[in-house]
């Protein structure tokens, strides 16, 4: 069942943490539904040779156990089954699975290495994120690292998954177990190869076992991905030394970039001294595996100075840190735009404008680690100011991109953050800091207001897509609206939903912690529930938040920009805008821009989700209006 239009998730970007996903999406049921009929051999290998179906036999049904907490076998116990050698070295192991910087599960990870040179390994991965899941791994491998068989067991949402595999020479077979049937797949596979399961670190660590150092450069490794059934190759590359801490003691890790070849997805492993896995970060998806305390210093790498022409302007883009009140070093560019003309050629202040991010893990150039796709909106908007010959100044937000993490923060602290970066770029000798203006996108706009309350009179506030409804009230707007088109969910189950949803904004906007009910019958409805209370610091304070009463005080100019097709802060938003600014009499100038879409691209109705993610630039209807605005309020 969906009940969410994807174009409607936007407006819960800054709450919903989107669950990991790499290789697989954790629901073995497409690898299960795959069978035959999907090229599973991915890169270097055939195709499914045999196919079958069988019921299984009761034995084999008691094999796939009730719903309930699977916990992972000892190195003991995984060692001293009939038959096995004697133990060599075992162990025990603990992983933290993070993603935005928010604990979302852990990882169990116990090993034996047995006389014979055969590892025996099994894990436990509790993921706590969106809806409980239990995994239960387990796998064995021969002298050098080769595969002997794997199993994993899944527990998602009560629905028991589990596949079993067996190498042999070039050979895997494997059974994957649905409802009342089990399903045989063989593959042919190229050898060596190497298990990669997204979930477990220590797969990692074979890999990086086996990268030869004295040979150095990309060396490619053979890959199988269980969950998908799938063969590919990963390219990996030992960069060097990278700086960070342990339970903040300062450390060192050999840093290794690993890419998926199938699917391209980039990975980073890091070692410690010991030669162990300390972490493994996936970018693209803000998630991260890595033992208690790891911590890379991301601020030591080099940073980038860009010098380019843009219209009458020669512009510099610098990349560089500025720090925040509580300590957080902040990923920025500062774009510095200078004449060329003769008459312009001596250097001289320049106005310029602080560009504040929208709603969740949104970066600085507009991109949402969440849509997979460049979108570029605060790009965008850069660039033109640049050829205009007005500066700019965007960051990632704590816990987004470059930036370091503070956990759950409350929204205050974002706010706190802009004032810092207003700061810092009033600082910069080529800023007229007289002339600075804020620019806030959707809920960076909010951000604005807030911060032109407490900051000695900016230039004026840029308000492109800015909500109007309380975040409390829109949340319960939305989700009667997706479950009024839903056939599939009872009215009764409809109407309990809204209540325990109800109640749950009620506790957080009291600052107490809700109780969360079983809510299966609506599971993409439940995930919001769960969303919400992950991150208590930032919605407890949110949702108490009004757009309007923040408006209410602004005492600076406004250009209020708002998008015809947009469904996140629709046109009645404006609308609302528009009447406080008349009743306050607030200076302002707005534009309606008709046919584009929340992030101001060119859309053919308000579902076109694909236009969020299409090569169109940001409107330049919009973008003129922000540089006249600019230019209008210059020198007042």
């Amino acid at each position: 069942m969906r009940v969410f239009k994807k174009s409607t998730l936007f407006i819960f970007l800054f709450i919903v943490p989107a669950f990991f996903i790499c290789f697989s999406d954790l629901n073995i049921t497409t690898a299960q539904e795959s069978g035959a009929k999907k090229n599973i051999s991915g890169t270097g290998g055939d195709k499914s040779k045999n196919t079958r179906k069988t019921t299984p036999s009761k034995k084999e049904k008691n094999a796939q156990a009730a719903p309930g907490k699977i916990k992972p076998q000892s190195a003991d116990q995984i060692s001293n089954k009939p038959g096995a050698a004697g133990i060599l070295k075992s162990g025990e192991l603990h992983f933290i699975l993070t993603q935005h910087a928010v604990k979302i599960g852990d990882e169990k990870y116990s090993y034996a290495i047995n006389s014979d040179k055969t590892l025996k390994a099994a894990a436990e991965i509790n993921i706590r994120s969106i809806t409980g899941i239990n995994i239960t791994q387990s796998y064995s491998l021969g002298p050098g690292g080769v595969p002997l068989t794997y199993s994993i067991k899944a527990i998602v949402m009560g629905d028991t998954q589990k596949i079993d595999c067996v190498f042999k020479d070039d050979e895997i077979k494997a059974r994957v177990y649905k409802q009342d049937t089990i399903e045989t797949v063989s593959l042919r596979a190229p050898q060596p190869i190497f298990l990669l399961d997204n979930t477990n670190a220590n797969n990692y660590q074979h890999i990086i076992d086996a990268y030869s150092h004295k040979t150095g450069g990309v060396q490619t490794f053979n890959i199988f991905v269980p969950q998908k059934l799938l063969l590919s190759s990963l390219e990996v590359e030992n960069r060097g030394f990278v700086k960070g801490s342990i339970a903040a003691k300062n450390a060192e890790f050999v840093e290794y970039r690993a890419v998926e070849k199938k699917y391209g997805l980039e990975i980073f492993i890091y070692s410690g001294n010991d030669g162990n896995v300390a972490a493994v970060i996936i970018p693209s998806q803000k998630f991260c595996i890595a033992i208690e305390g790891f911590k890379l210093d991301k601020t030591v790498r080099p940073l980038e100075t860009k010098n380019y022409i843009s219209g009458d302007y020669g512009v510099k883009e610098t990349e560089m840190y500025f720090k925040t009140g509580d300590g957080l070093k902040l990923y920025s560019k500062l774009c510095i735009p200078q004449s060329l003309s003769p008459a312009g050629s001596e250097r001289s202040k320049v106005p310029a404008a602080l560009i504040i991010a929208g709603s969740g893990p949104t970066d600085h150039d507009g991109n949402s680690a969440l849509i997979g796709a460049p979108i570029n909106t605060l790009k965008d908007i850069a660039a033109h100011l640049a050829a205009n010959g007005v500066a700019s100044f965007r960051y990632d937000k704590r816990g987004v991109g470059d930036s370091e993490a503070a956990g759950d923060s409350p929204f205050s602290a974002y706010v706190s953050d802009s004032i810092d970066a207003y700061n810092f770029l009033s600082s910069r000798t080529e800023i007229n800091s007289s002339e600075i203006y804020l620019i806030g996108h959707s809920e960076g706009a909010i951000i604005a207001m807030s911060a032109a309350a407490k900051l000695r009179k900016p230039g004026g506030l840029i308000l492109m897509a800015a909500p109007f409804t309380p975040l409390d009230k829109l949340i319960l707007e939305q989700v009667r609206y997706n479950l009024d088109y839903s056939v599939s969910v009872s009215s009764s189950n409809k109407h309990e939903f809204i209540k325990q949803l109800s109640d749950t904004i009620d506790q957080l906007k009291k600052g107490r912690t809700p109780k969360i009910k079983n809510s299966g019958s609506v599971p993409s409805m439940a995930s919001l529930i769960t969303s919400l209370t992950a991150q208590p610091e930032f919605t407890g304070e949110y949702l108490n938040i009004s757009p309007a009463k923040i408006a209410a005080g602004i005492k600076i100019p406004v250009l209020l920009i708002n998008a015809a097709l947009d469904i996140q802060t629709p046109v009645s938003d404006f609308d609302q805008y528009c009447k406080l600014f008349e009743k306050n009499k607030i200076k302002f100038k707005k534009l309606l821009v008709n046919g584009v879409n929340h992030v101001f691209k060119p859309a053919k109705e308000k579902n076109d989700t694909r236009s969020y993610i299409s090569d169109s630039r940001v409107s330049k209807e919009a973008l003129n209006a922000i540089i006249a605005f600019i230019n209008e309020h210059r020198n007042r």
